[in-house]
């Protein structure tokens, strides 16, 4: 049977970091520098580069997903464009108003 993996206050425990996380933890390297990690950038409300793309689930002028891997990414807004996708890198353009992020 699972074990209640809640605490007595019934709030989440707090994720665990990764070997990995606790290696560049340990050297101090940049998150960015780990296997595993994606990057973004907003340029105000018009442009967003993300980095560390598995894939697009789903696209059109008012939302754009992406699968960063462990996450998943929305841009909603108006006007939405891929204008790049390459090398786990994508370019977003248009009005973005709001950025969520889930698992």
């Amino acid at each position: 049977m699972p074990r209640n993996r809640r605490s007595k206050t019934g709030q989440e425990p707090a994720l665990r970091p990764t070997a990995i996380q606790r290696a560049g933890d340990a050297l101090n390297l940049p998150a960015e520098l780990l296997p595993g990690f994606s990057h973004l950038e907003l340029l105000g409300n018009r442009q967003a580069i993300v980095e560390g793309v598995k894939g697009v689930l789903a696209y059109c002028e008012d939302v754009v997903r992406l699968n960063l891997g462990t996450l998943v990414v929305a841009f909603e807004g108006c006007d939405l464009c891929i204008r790049s996708y390459q090398m786990e890198q994508v370019i977003l353009s248009g009005t973005i108003l709001s950025v969520q992020f889930s698992n």
